[in-house]
Order: structure tokens, then C-alpha cells, then sequence
């Protein structure tokens, strides 16, 4: 699961690049200008491969970009753009620099940076889709990675939902006051956190409503993978300045079948977890297709 630190760290990161992109461009000016001895990073046939910029793109080998074919384009932009460089330099050395030349490097270095401009307005537009208080993914982000998951045949097909709601939330605000209800509201969301598998997704669904996407085989794995999330946190009070206060949740468990949409699935998990709460919070209840109601 991305976290809202990780967008931070990947647009600095780029910023990086695009600064040490900027320093490249200076000297090849410089160069075409005032002469002088040009490095690999100009001149090498794989000069892309030379330059302070390709480091960026090392961490994608390891650390698979959400926006996959962005990166993918500004890579090919990035060759280009070094192929044409070079041409230029040569031309201007051996004195037979034309207009065309010139112009060739001018469009590939605007498609260089159009690329990465178009990747950076991606990044922070995830970003702005994640919640700043909690650093969780909010809704309008959860049904973008439905309709994602959907068109995977593997994942849609073993797909489950979770909603959760913390137990009487408002008198934390009344009591404690909204301060507390801020921290109470980060400490569930990083306790939900730290005790997710790499295949749990956790969203603020809005106030303090959170929503689990679930990949399980079964519905027994489904089901011990809700009690083992509700567990967990009833096991991890909150540290307020004065006081720990124990904090609880009630959730809604249902399957996602094929037919349903993200609404019809929220709708079930919703009632599944409204009757936890009539029935005494602090539990979870399985929503099955026909709106039978389990216990947990």
C-alpha cells in the first residue's frame, strides 16, 4: 500500500531529477557556446545511461510506479532527447550545425519536459486524493482501484469489502474534545496501518468510517482477516495526553461478486455493520448475498 509520505518522497525525488536535468541542459550550453571538453554524459552513445537524471529512474526497477507508462514515456522522451544532444554537439564541433539539427534537439528536449511535467501533475493529483490528516487513500481514490482491481480477473474474483466505524466516536469529541478526535482518528489509521497484510488496502471513507479492501480465497480467511483487523485495534488504545482511552470498531463484511458495483457492496457492508452496532458494537458481521447477517 502507498503512503502518503512515499507520494512526498517520490515528488522530491523528481524535483531532484528535474534539477540535475536542468544543470545537464546549462552545460550543454555551454558548451555549444564557449566550447570545451564535453563527458559521457553527453557524448557516449548511451549517454541516457551516463547522466545524473537516469539514477531516477532506477528506483522503478525496484519500486513499481503506479503511473507505470508515464514513467515509461519519459524514459523513451529521455533517450530521445540525449540521441538528439549529441547530434547537435556534433555538428556544432564539426561546424555543420543546421537549422533542422537544432530544431530536433528543441522538440525532443519539449517532449522530454512535457513528459515529466504530465507525471508530476499525475503524482499530485494522487496525492491530493489522499486524506492529510491520517495519510490514508480517501474514497474518491477507493473507487478508482475498484474499477482497477475489476478488470483483474485473478483479484475481482476473490475480492471481499470491510467498512468500519469507530464505536461512540462523537463522544470522544464531546468529552475529550475535536483535538482528541484528531488523534484518535491518526492512531486508528496508523494502527490499521501497521497491522495490514501487503494485499490489505485501507481508505478514510469519510469522517470516521474506514473501508478495507480484502483479497481472500475463502470466506473463512475473509472472516478471520476482520476479526484479526477489529482484535487488533481494540488491542492498541490511544495515548492522549492525560489518559488512555481504549477505542473499539464495528465493521461490515461482505463479498464483492462480480455483478456487484463498489455502491452495492458499500450498501451491504453499511447494513452489516449498522446491525454490529444495534447489536452491541465492538464486533463484526458478515453480510452474506441473500443479507443474512453473521456474527463474527
Amino acid at each position: 500500500m502507498i503512503h502518503l509520505v512515499d507520494i512526498d518522497r517520490s515528488i522530491v525525488e523528481l524535483n531532484l531529477a528535474i534539477a540535475e536535468h536542468h544543470a545537464w541542459a546549462g552545460k550543454l550550453l555551454q558548451l555549444s557556446l564557449l566550447g570545451g571538453e564535453p563527458d559521457e554524459a553527453i557524448t557516449h552513445e548511451q549517454a541516457h545511461e551516463k547522466c545524473c537524471f537516469s539514477v531516477w529512474f532506477s528506483r522503478f526497477k525496484i519500486e513499481p510506479s503506479r503511473y507505470q507508462r508515464l514513467v515509461e514515456h519519459i524514459y523513451d522522451m529521455h533517450i530521445i532527447m540525449h540521441d538528439r544532444a549529441r547530434e547537435l554537439l556534433t555538428s556544432i564541433t564539426e561546424k555543420r550545425v543546421t537549422e533542422q539539427v537544432l530544431q530536433q534537439y528543441h522538440d525532443a528536449q519539449q517532449q522530454f519536459v512535457y513528459a515529466i511535467d504530465k507525471y508530476k501533475q499525475a503524482l499530485l493529483t494522487f496525492r491530493n486524493m489522499h486524506d492529510t490528516l491520517t495519510g490514508l487513500p480517501l474514497r474518491h481514490l477507493l473507487y478508482l482501484d475498484f474499477e482497477h482491481i475489476r478488470t483483474d480477473p485473478q483479484r475481482s474474483a476473490t475480492l471481499w469489502l470491510l467498512m468500519m466505524d469507530i464505536d461512540r466516536f462523537k463522544t470522544v469529541n464531546d468529552v475529550w474534545g475535536h483535538n482528541a478526535g484528531d488523534d484518535v482518528l491518526r492512531d486508528v489509521a496508523a494502527t490499521l496501518e501497521a497491522g495490514a497484510n501487503h494485499d490489505e488496502r485501507i481508505y478514510r471513507f469519510g469522517g470516521e468510517e474506514f473501508v478495507v479492501l480484502l483479497n481472500r480465497s475463502s470466506e473463512q480467511d475473509a472472516m478471520d482477516a476482520a476479526r484479526h483487523i477489529r482484535a487488533w485495534l481494540e488491542q492498541h488504545p490511544v495515548v492522549l495526553e492525560n489518559a488512555v482511552l481504549p477505542v473499539t470498531v464495528t465493521g461490515g463484511l461482505t463479498r464483492v461478486s462480480t455483478c456487484d458495483s463498489l455502491h452495492t457492496a458499500i450498501g451491504r457492508a453499511d447494513r452489516a455493520l449498522y446491525y454490529g452496532k444495534n447489536s452491541g458494537r465492538n464486533r463484526c458481521v458478515l453480510a452474506t448475498r441473500e443479507e443474512e447477517m453473521v456474527t463474527l
